[in-house]
């Protein structure tokens, strides 16, 4: 039989096989590619680590492995566990940015990394430096975001502190902060804000919320 790919050997023959894959490889590998996508982000989901806290750190301070590890134990005393596993967790990513020329691809994909975090459920604890505070809390939808401060802060932070937008305190000042210091974190132009919690439940989602709270309670205080 004559086709546009030539003529096709006997099926399930040596040349058949070398047939298929020279003209069909792309829509072979294609469905394949897209099933193992799926098989590891589903193990990624099942086996993931359960935190009682999440706080991600977006900014151009890029902290060293040993540091996203050591930061996350300074946090730690001040969460409850909600996982029942009898630990308590925190989870503490970083999203950087360089804006470098030649860069602007990157600082884009990471931009979207972290737009992608508002869309989870567990990662209520935002810590900016001041260009991405800027950035995040000038946004029209900054008030669908963030929780205003005066609504979660058990002692109000001074004017100082606070970050504005429309005459609503959105996000606090971490600027020399000692307890931040003593965890190892760069307090410089550092702001911390609180997501909403678009999950109106009592579970796992309301659990985490609470102790984003009063992680950022705690972490406000000197």
């Amino acid at each position: 039989m004559a086709e546009k790919y030539g003529t096709i050997p006997p099926k399930f023959t040596g040349a058949w096989f070398g047939y298929v894959w020279t003209y069909y490889k792309w829509h072979i590998i294609g469905p394949l590619a897209v099933i193992a996508f799926i098989a590891v982000t589903l193990y990624q989901c099942t086996h993931r680590p359960q935190y009682d806290s999440e706080i991600i750190y977006a900014g151009h301070v890029v902290f060293s492995q040993n540091q996203l590890e050591e930061i996350p134990l300074g946090m730690e005393r001040y969460v409850d566990d909600v996982t029942g596993d009898g630990e308590q967790k925190v989870f503490f990513q970083q999203v950087n940015f360089s804006d470098e020329p030649g860069m602007e691809e990157m600082d884009y994909n990471m931009q979207m990394k972290l737009d992608l975090q508002f869309q989870r459920g567990e990662t209520f604890l935002f810590m900016y430096d001041k260009s991405e505070a800027d950035m995040m809390i000038s946004r029209e939808s900054a008030s669908e975001i963030y929780v205003p401060v005066n609504e979660w802060a058990e002692t109000m932070p001074s004017e100082d502190k606070l970050y504005t937008k429309d005459g609503v305190p959105y996000a606090v000042s971490l600027a020399n902060n000692p307890k931040i210091k003593d965890i190892g974190i760069n307090t410089d132009d550092l702001y911390l804000a609180l997501r909403i919690n678009y999950r109106d439940d009592k579970g796992k989602f309301a659990d985490k919320f609470e102790n984003a709270k009063k992680l950022a309670n705690a972490l406000i205080s000197e």
